[in-house]
């Protein structure tokens, strides 16, 4: 599984090349991200499909979603089906 790493405050997660890439644009030579650990048991999960949060056994997922997809092909879990995360240990990125 890759790792996602927040940046102080921010609400997103993204791996760590996304960081970098941020910081070479916006000339930051030292950053401190947050590692995302995933959340489980909130009732929640996040639509990679849509990129949005949504709660757990609502209308708006399962099979009359028009991007539903299950994972095993017949029922169930949809492949966009993702985890939210929280915030983990601190890094420090250096380039």
């Amino acid at each position: 599984m890759a790792k996602f790493y927040f940046q102080k405050d921010d609400e997103s997660c993204y791996d760590l090349q996304y960081h970098i890439d941020y910081m070479i644009e916006h000339g930051i030579q030292e950053m401190e991200v947050f590692e995302a650990v995933p959340e489980f048991g909130t009732g929640y999960f996040f639509c990679k499909h849509f990129s949005e949060v949504g709660l757990s056994g609502e209308e708006t997922c399962g099979s009359h979603c028009e991007a539903y997809k299950p994972r095993n092909g017949k029922n169930g879990r949809c492949v966009h089906h993702g985890y939210v995360y929280e915030f983990g240990k601190s890094k420090l990125i250096r380039i």
